[in-house]
């Protein structure tokens, strides 16, 4: 109300108070009073304010000047009144009501003190013209003019400051339900981390209770124990691992870690992951469109490796053997963006029906573990992550980073990243 609808609502209070206020002219009163002059001031307060309801206030022009407008239209409307004033009594005119309502409604309308201080003191300045200059007072109007202008000044700022507190509740409610909405969609991205922590945690935890029964239960000969003793440590690792990464993120979340940040090509780290994608397709058919003359990122090495290597192993994981995968890595104005497609080619083009699809089953808003680490380590690097479904089996995983121009003459580290083996995750 008090931005893209304000000047309207002024045109249509107009629209309702100047009829109403005309009508008084025609009761029986002491003065004289021409009526038809009277009435041609209140009729160009019509017209101004039919022009006010019908100007198209979304246009760009008009919406940033809103509040300048809105103020020259009550300046108009103010110094007609004024005039009608004059012309029907001065201090006794029926029309003072009227002047004081629309200086009290603009007042409250004006979201700027300076603009309402403004506004009264003109409505001010006109009445006194017109019942003392224009309208010579007898002697004893002085007392009743003096309550006019006192009542104006009053009434004017009660309304601004109650239009301001209920402008200041209004932010205040919106800037709750804002922090309301946000807090929400933490905590449920925090019950999906959690479903997602613990399911991945299931599964090595169940390998260990299984393979370390079947040892204590029963003596086995020597390359089934060592096969069971391997799968063991292996799965330990894996444990260990997991709830290496969760401390980590933790740690990043709330403070406690900072992320040791490089300019270091982001490409790099990219092509070290490819070998997480072994069991999905043939790494050297990954198509790789990268943008010539990238310029590097600003990342912690080794989480940032984390984050882009828990991309290859969620496609490893949810996309079987025969996958497609496309790379792409592009400079967008002052970001960084990496995306990359997947979809599983066999079901695709061999006619596999839609519930035997790979993703087929899988929510893109629930927590993946691993995309769900990864969109924590992004984030703390200012960046952002999303998963998009897109049409033809396609699914799109994309990271938007701030983008770190190097100084001149600076030199960009040299050292390779770690390079993921296929096994380390199962």
């Amino acid at each position: 109300m008090f931005r893209g609808n304000m000047a309207r609502t002024l045109g249509n209070f107009i629209w309702v108070t100047v009829p109403l206020a005309a009508a008084l002219l025609l009761l029986p009163h002491r003065e004289e009073v021409n009526t038809f002059a009277v009435l041609l001031p209140l009729l160009g307060i019509l017209l101004i304010n039919t022009v006010t309801v019908v100007l198209p206030y979304r246009e760009g022009t008009l919406s940033r000047f809103l509040l300048p407008l809105v103020f020259i239209i009550l300046v108009l409307d103010l110094a007609l009144l004024a005039e009608a004033i004059s012309l029907s009594g001065g201090a006794k005119s029926p029309l003072f009501p009227l002047l004081l309502l629309i200086t009290a409604f603009g007042c409250g309308m004006l979201s700027t003190p300076f603009l309402s201080a403004l506004l009264m003191s003109a409505s001010v300045v006109a009445y006194l013209t017109a019942s003392i200059i224009f309208h010579r007072p007898a002697a004893g109007d002085t007392q009743l003019i003096c309550s006019q202008v006192f009542f104006l000044i009053l009434v004017s700022f009660l309304f601004q400051r109650l239009s301001a507190e209920a402008r200041r509740q209004n932010r205040e409610r919106s800037r709750s339900m804002e922090e309301l909405r946000k807090l929400a969609d933490r905590n449920r991205a925090a019950s999906g981390f959690v479903s997602a922590v613990s399911f991945e945690m299931r599964t090595p935890i169940t390998s260990l209770q299984g393979f370390g029964e079947m040892l204590a239960s029963k003596p086995l000969d020597p390359d089934t124990e060592k096969e069971y003793l391997a799968i063991i440590r292996r799965e330990s690792e894996n444990l260990g691992r997991l709830v290496e990464d969760l401390l980590d993120v933790s740690r990043l979340e709330s403070g406690k870690a900072t992320l040791q940040r490089e300019l270091y090509p982001l490409e790099k780290l990219v092509e070290a992951g490819l070998p997480a994608l072994e069991q999905v397709c043939d790494v050297r058919g990954v198509v790789r469109n990268f943008s010539p003359d990238l310029p590097p990122a600003m990342v912690d090495v080794k989480r940032m490796s984390r984050a882009l290597n828990g991309m290859f192993y969620f496609i490893s994981r949810r996309f079987g053997s025969g996958s497609e995968v496309r790379i792409s890595l592009k400079a967008e104005g002052e970001e960084l963006v990496y995306t990359v497609n997947v979809r599983n080619r066999q079901a695709t083009f061999l006619g596999e029906s839609p519930k035997l699809h790979p993703m087929a089953h899988w929510d893109a808003s629930e927590e993946d573990l691993d995309l769900a680490i990864a969109r924590r380590i992004i984030a703390a690097h200012g960046g952002i992550f999303s998963v998009i479904r897109a049409s033809g089996g396609w699914l799109t995983l994309v990271t938007r980073l701030p983008l770190a121009l190097p100084a001149e003459g600076e030199v960009l580290p040299g050292s390779e990243p770690p390079r993921p083996s296929s096994a380390s995750r199962p």
